[in-house]
């Protein structure tokens, strides 16, 4: 099984995801809270609505509401991220365009299961303290922040690969490699059976084993040794 892109890891897309999904939507939430009037961390407190009820936007920051609220949305935020991942987990390469449609598609998934699938009872409870545009800023900064995340793991997953040791190759010097010569024919094995051997057919060995050189390579034409006879000769 091949391994997945960078973005599509659940050791380095996905807590990037979440993390970056956590803290855009947290802040876009509370300037929208802000500018309504209301304290910042309205919208974490909404979120427990669950448990409290509607009055609980009145609340103070606390540790039971607004501690609550802000690790409900944190789990939130890191599984639809889960989600995105699981989107392109077979996807062969990866790129910026690839991260903006897995994270606000998702984003868009997270809004019409939160706020078309789920009671009213189980939604972020972001609509009691927001307008409509306000909630649908907020998932979109929360798919923003999915994006910005896997963009930022597939850069760290490059930068490991250039970073990884390559295996050193022999520098290229510009000279031509040896050339190999052809196995010696049979024949040639005969005349020159090993280095520093000479062919014994072409040598002469007297009694003394003292090899000598043979006269006949003297190139006088004759095949016996010596000066030849006047009737031996060849014009004669």
């Amino acid at each position: 099984m091949t391994r997945p892109i960078a973005m599509a890891r659940f050791d380095l897309g996905w807590p990037l995801a979440g993390a970056f999904a956590t803290v855009l939507s947290g802040l876009v939430l509370g300037a929208l809270a802000a500018a309504r009037g209301l304290p910042a961390w309205a919208p974490l407190n909404a979120t427990t609505h669950a448990l409290y009820g509607p009055e609980v936007t009145r609340t103070a920051l606390d540790l039971g509401h607004t501690g609550l609220g802000a690790a409900i949305h944190v789990a939130a935020c890191f599984f639809w991220s889960a989600v995105a991942v699981l989107l392109i987990r077979r996807a062969p390469r990866g790129g910026s365009g690839l991260a903006w449609i897995a994270g606000l598609g998702t984003a868009t998934m997270a809004g019409l299961v939160d706020y078309g699938l789920l009671p009213a009872r189980l939604s972020p409870g972001w609509e009691l303290v927001l307008p409509p545009l306000g909630v649908a800023a907020g998932l979109a900064a929360m798919g923003v922040g999915m994006a910005l995340g896997l963009m930022a793991a597939a850069a760290l997953g490059r930068d490991r690969v250039d970073a990884a040791p390559r295996p050193r190759t022999a520098p290229n010097t510009g000279t031509a490699a040896p050339r190999l010569e052809p196995p010696p024919s049979p024949v040639e094995q005969l005349r020159h059976p090993a280095p520093h051997v000479l062919d014994q057919r072409q040598q002469r060995i007297d009694p003394a084993d003292v090899v000598t050189e043979d006269p006949n390579r003297l190139g006088n034409g004759m095949k016996q040794p010596g000066d030849p006879e006047t009737d031996e000769r060849p014009d004669r």
